[in-house]
């Protein structure tokens, strides 16, 4: 199956370490296969799987869901953070946001947010904790599941005051609670950058590894993240991204939300991944899946990056590179692309010029692990260059996965079509003036594409 960390690997501006001067033999090829994964790659699943709490205890962090009042009177509440529990005494902070709800078409306004103090007792599976945030206090009773994972109950709050005295908040009995175990954010990570627009990258999915490692919980709402990603290829050793190549991550995590900024090798701040309201980039969050845990966001912004070769405003709001992300800690399937196209790079053999075409084949195939149908798939060819002698491209595509050029269509779970690469040289080297063979060699590229353009149909 493709996997994001073999996707891309040889698909590179400066391509010496993949050629080798041929000129006098002829002309050598190369064909970058181009997955585009519209297919959302936060689309990996439910809420359930791994990583749940062995041990009945409440000491970790923790992602809470409050249920807004019937009266829509205000929306929010506590959202995540650190609980440590010693004996039957519970201790910790939580962050929270209180909104009053929108006005006719507008957005929802945060009249209240910040981190809120927690303490309560715990007996048993019987829980009572009491989070006061800033003017207004949340009393929580509720039962812990047998194996830690998950807390659900009823709360009560008190009436509060935004900062310039206006009511934020009001008084309210027996609304339903949950919280959610999450397990630290620490080990190896796999997946990728999907581009959505920047430096010309968009619609790009860009294989990227790494590590990332979970500070200790102190009881505060939330904990330090520290890290490396590289986007090397480590077979190839060869980066696909243009942007950078290698950087630390550092930030935190709070409940299921993250944010990590992307720090240069040269300590230059490179961008963002994940953000809060108004920051420019979208919320980042740490969730469960079927394949596994995935860190991942499928609205761009998910990260905002500005670099000398993809260069913005430098700024989260308009960056240079920006998209969505999905990476899995600790597995290699659960960011796994719904499409999968094997061999991901053709590479034909040196051809003198008017030589017997080769072909080869492409196999496309719907490896979503959901067992889904994808519908809606269209086929993108780049032939290349046209060649200088004959006027025609070097590259010729023919397929059996749509009825037409462009057409839409359609494949079951497992199901394959082929895609078929003709390559005949029609491109001729540039000799130097003085007759002399070219210090690089005339290689010709092509590319293809698979973009969903409808849904994915289960």
């Amino acid at each position: 199956m493709q996997r994001l960390s073999k996707g891309l690997m040889l698909c590179r501006t400066n391509r010496d370490a993949l050629s080798h001067r041929f000129c006098e033999a002829g002309v050598k090829s190369l064909l970058v296969l181009l997955l585009a994964g519209a297919m959302m790659l936060s689309a990996c699943g439910g809420a359930s799987g791994g990583g749940s709490q062995k041990a009945a205890s409440l000491s970790g962090n923790w992602q809470f869901a409050v249920t807004p009042p019937a009266d829509g009177s205000f929306l929010g509440g506590l959202q995540g953070g650190f609980l440590l529990q010693k004996n039957g005494s519970v201790t910790g902070a939580v962050v929270y946001s209180v909104s009053l709800p929108a006005q006719s078409s507008g957005s929802p306004t945060v009249c209240n947010s910040g981190s809120a103090p927690i303490m309560g007792t715990i007996s048993g599976q019987t829980l009572a904790l009491t989070a006061v945030a800033g003017t207004q206090t949340f009393t929580f009773t509720g039962t812990l599941s047998s194996d830690g994972s998950t807390v659900a109950g009823t709360y009560a709050s008190t009436a509060g005051t935004a900062a310039d005295g206006s009511p934020c908040g009001t008084v309210q009995t027996g609304l339903q609670w949950s919280a959610v175990s999450v397990p630290p954010l620490t080990g190896s990570i796999t997946g990728g950058f999907h581009s959505a627009g920047g430096s010309g990258l968009g619609n790009r999915v860009f294989p990227v590894t790494g590590l990332l490692s979970q500070g200790e919980n102190i009881g505060a709402s939330n904990a330090t993240v520290t890290g490396t990603l590289s986007f090397i290829d480590p077979v190839s050793l060869l980066s696909d991204y243009p942007c950078f190549e290698t950087a630390t991550v550092n930030g935190q995590i709070s409940g299921n939300s993250v944010i990590l900024q992307i720090i240069g090798v040269d300590g230059s701040n490179l961008g963002q991944i994940g953000g809060s309201t108004g920051s420019g980039v979208s919320t980042v969050t740490f969730d469960s899946t079927q394949k596994g845990y995935i860190l991942h966001s499928a609205v761009p912004p998910a990260y905002a990056v500005n670099t000398k070769t993809c260069p913005g405003a430098g700024t989260l709001t308009n960056p240079g590179d920006f998209g969505s992300i999905c990476l899995a800690l600790g597995s290699t399937s659960a960011c796994q692309q719904p499409i999968a196209l094997s061999p991901a790079v053709l590479i034909f053999p040196s051809q003198m010029l008017g030589s017997t075409a080769t072909t080869q084949t492409i196999t496309l195939t719907n490896s979503d692990p959901s067992g889904a149908t994808l519908s809606g798939l269209t086929l993108s060819w780049d032939s290349g260059a046209i060649g200088d002698f004959t006027g025609r491209p070097n590259f010729v595509e023919a397929d059996n996965c749509a009825a037409s050029v462009g057409a839409t269509f359609s494949l079951q779970s497992g199901q394959s079509c082929s895609i078929n690469v003709t390559f005949t040289p029609q491109q001729s080297c540039p000799w130097l003036p003085d007759g002399s063979p070219p210090a690089q060699d005339g290689s010709c590229t092509g590319m293809v594409s698979v973009s969903p353009g409808g849904s994915i149909n289960g």
